[in-house]
C-alpha cells in the first residue's frame, strides 16, 4: 500500500490542545526572502502534547481520502504511517488488550449523576469539556488520597476516567490556571440551585441549613501573597491559608467555600461569605456556626443581607447579654420540667427584641428614625454533666498545682496561670504560702455547662440544638479533605494555580462527603431491617475494592 504524500504541515498551539495547519509559503520582494502564509487548520493532536496520533478534520479527509486507511503519527519532526485493516485497526491494536480499574470511578459517575455536582461542572466549564478533566482530577485525588499531581499519569494509565485522553503534569497546571473566580461562582449558584430542585422534588420546601467552619492548609511556599502565619489549627508552625466552607447539613455536601489570608481572625470572614452569598443570589439558607463566629456584628449583617442564622454565642464575655440571660434564667435552668427528654439538656427560650441599623453609614449615628428592629430567639441550654465534669476537670488541676507546690517544683505555663487565677499569694517572715480563693473558683465555674443559641429564624429550642449539633458535619468535611484526601498541603507555588487546584480540592471532598453520606444511610437502613446484615467499611476501605471491578477493552473499543 503506497505512503499517503502530506502537503507542508507545521503544529501550533493553544492553551488546550495541539492543531496541525497547512500553509503556502509566499515571497517577500523587500526582504528577498519567502515567509509562510494562508494557514489553515486540517487536525489535531490527540495526545494533547506536540507528538502523538493526528486526528484529521473532515474536509481535509474528503480533500485526501487516502488518509482513512492509515493512522498517521507525528514523531520528533516526521509523519509516521500505519496501515489499517478492514475494521480501522492495525494489526497491534487488533491484538491490544487493555485492562483498566473501572469498579469505583463508575460508581462515582452515578453520584455525580444523581446529585446536583454534574450539572453545575456542566454549567460552569463548558469549554472543550473541561468539566470531565477536572472531574478525573477530583477522582484521582479521591482514589489516592494524594494531591502530587505529578502522579496522575501512571494513575490514568491505569483507571477508567471520564476523561479518557492522557494528561500531562504541565497540562494539569494548565487546567488548574484556566479555572477562574466567575467560573468557581456560577458553580456555586449553579450547584445551590440543584440542590434546592431536589428537595423540591422529595416535598422538602424547608431552609438549606448550613454548617458554617473555617480550618487553616499549611503551605511551604513563601511566594503565594495569601500565606500568611496565624493561628495554625493543626499547630505544625507554618504559614498558612485559611479555608472557610458551607456544608448543608441533610445532604453532608460542600455548597461553597472561601479563602483568606492565613491572619485573618474566623470572627471577620463571616461578613464576607454573608456578602458572597448575597451577591450570588445564595438565599433561604440558615448559617450555623460556632463561638468563633458569634458577634453583634456579624448578627446584624445577618439581618441586613436576610440571611438565617443559628449562632453559638461565648459565654465567657464579661457583662455580656448572654451572661445576663444566664442569669435570668439559672433557676428556671434547675427546674427538672424544663429539662427535654430527647436532648437531656435544661432549656429555656427567650425572645429579644433586637434593635440594629439596615443601612449604616460610616462616621454618621443611627437614630431612632433610621433603626429597625427584629425578634430575635435565645435559646438557653444547661447540661449538668458538663458542668460537672468541668468542676471536677478544675478540683484535678488545682490539686496538682497544690501538690506541686507543697514539693517544690516547677509549674508549667498553663498551672502557673491557673495560679495567678484562683490561688491567694500570702507572704510572711520572707515564707509565701498559697490558699484558694473559692469565690474565684465559683466565678471560673459560674458559666460552666451553659450554652446559648441565638436565632432569626428557629424558634423552638430542641429543633435549635439539633441543628447544631448537626455542624459536625462540617468538623467531618474538613477531616476529609486533609486528612482522607491529603490536601493538608497546596503542592502549588503560584497564585493562578493555587485558585484552580483548591476548586478541584474542593470537588473531590465533595464527592467524597456524598459516598460517606451514601455508606451511612445504607447502614443506618441495614440496622433498622433485620433482614439486611451489613459490616460497616470505610468509604476508602469500599472504594478500593470497588477499584478492583476491571474494565477489558478490546481493539480499542
Amino acid at each position: 500500500m503506497k505512503t499517503p504524500q502530506l502537503p507542508p504541515l507545521i503544529i501550533k498551539k493553544s492553551p488546550s490542545a495541539f492543531y496541525v495547519y497547512t500553509y503556502k509559503n509566499k515571497w517577500d520582494p523587500e526582504k528577498k526572502r519567502s515567509y509562510r502564509a494562508s494557514f489553515k487548520k486540517v487536525g489535531s493532536v490527540t495526545s494533547g502534547e506536540k507528538e502523538g496520533r493526528i486526528r484529521w478534520d473532515d474536509h481535509f479527509l474528503a480533500e485526501r481520502p487516502e488518509l482513512r486507511d492509515f493512522i498517521c503519527e507525528r514523531k520528533g519532526k516526521d509523519y509516521v504511517f500505519t496501515p489499517m485493516n478492514e475494521g480501522g485497526f492495525t494489526l497491534s491494536q487488533a491484538m491490544e488488550v487493555k485492562q483498566l480499574h473501572a469498579g469505583a470511578t463508575w460508581a462515582l459517575d452515578q453520584l455525580v449523576v444523581q446529585s446536583p455536582i454534574g450539572e453545575a461542572l456542566k454549567t460552569a466549564f463548558p469549554q472543550r469539556r473541561d468539566y470531565l478533566k477536572v472531574l478525573s482530577i477530583a477522582y484521582f485525588i479521591i482514589l489516592n488520597q494524594d494531591n502530587n499531581i505529578s502522579k496522575y499519569p501512571t494513575f490514568a494509565e491505569a483507571t477508567r476516567l471520564p476523561w479518557g485522553a492522557p494528561l500531562h503534569p504541565s497540562s494539569i497546571g494548565r487546567i488548574f490556571r484556566k479555572i477562574k473566580k466567575q467560573q468557581i461562582e456560577k458553580y456555586f449558584s449553579a450547584l445551590q440551585e440543584g440542590l434546592i430542585e431536589q428537595k423540591r422534588e422529595v416535598g422538602d420546601d424547608d431552609k438549606l441549613t448550613l454548617a458554617l467552619d473555617s480550618t487553616s492548609i499549611s503551605s511551604y511556599a513563601n511566594k503565594l501573597p495569601n500565606v500568611e502565619r496565624g493561628r495554625n489549627k493543626d499547630e505544625d508552625n507554618l504559614p498558612q491559608i485559611n479555608l472557610l466552607m458551607l456544608v448543608e447539613s441533610k445532604s453532608g455536601l460542600p455548597i461553597f467555600y472561601r479563602t483568606y489570608d492565613g491572619n485573618v481572625p474566623d470572627v471577620q470572614t463571616v461578613r464576607r461569605v454573608i456578602a458572597d452569598n448575597s451577591r450570588l443570589g445564595i438565599q433561604n439558607v440558615v448559617l450555623v456556626s460556632d463561638r468563633g463566629y458569634s458577634g453583634t456584628k456579624n448578627i446584624n449583617d445577618c439581618l441586613r443581607n436576610k440571611v438565617g442564622f443559628l449562632l453559638n454565642m461565648k459565654c465567657g464575655i464579661s457583662g455580656s447579654l448572654t451572661q445576663e440571660l444566664i442569669d435570668e434564667e439559672r433557676l428556671n435552668l434547675q427546674d427538672l420540667n424544663r429539662r427535654d427528654w430527647y436532648t437531656q439538656v435544661f432549656q429555656v427560650t427567650k425572645k429579644i427584641n433586637w434593635i440594629y441599623e439596615p443601612s449604616p453609614v460610616k462616621n454618621q449615628k443611627s437614630t431612632k428614625k433610621t433603626q429597625e428592629s427584629e425578634e430575635l430567639y435565645w435559646h438557653i441550654y444547661f447540661d449538668r454533666q458538663i458542668a460537672e465534669n468541668a468542676r471536677q476537670g478544675l478540683f484535678e488541676r488545682i490539686d496538682r498545682v497544690r501538690e506541686k507546690l507543697a514539693n517544690g517544683k516547677a509549674l508549667d505555663e498553663n498551672e502557673q496561670t491557673l495560679l495567678e487565677e484562683v490561688f491567694e499569694k500570702h507572704e510572711q517572715d520572707d515564707a509565701v504560702s498559697y490558699s484558694i480563693d473559692n469565690k474565684k473558683v465559683d466565678q471560673k465555674l459560674r458559666y460552666k455547662g451553659y450554652r446559648v443559641l441565638v436565632s432569626d429564624e428557629i424558634s423552638d429550642a430542641g429543633k435549635a440544638w439539633c441543628a447544631y449539633q448537626e455542624r459536625w458535619i462540617v468538623e467531618d468535611t474538613f477531616k476529609t479533605l486533609k486528612s482522607r484526601l491529603g490536601c493538608s498541603r497546596n503542592r502549588v507555588s503560584d497564585n493562578e494555580s493555587l485558585t484552580g487546584k483548591t476548586f478541584v480540592q474542593f470537588l473531590a471532598t465533595s464527592i467524597a462527603m456524598i459516598v460517606r453520606t451514601r455508606l451511612r444511610k445504607y447502614s443506618e437502613e441495614c440496622k433498622k431491617n433485620t433482614a439486611l446484615p451489613m459490616v460497616y467499611d470505610g468509604d476508602c476501605r469500599v472504594l478500593d475494592s470497588l477499584n478492583n471491578v476491571m474494565q477489558t477493552k478490546f481493539c480499542g473499543g
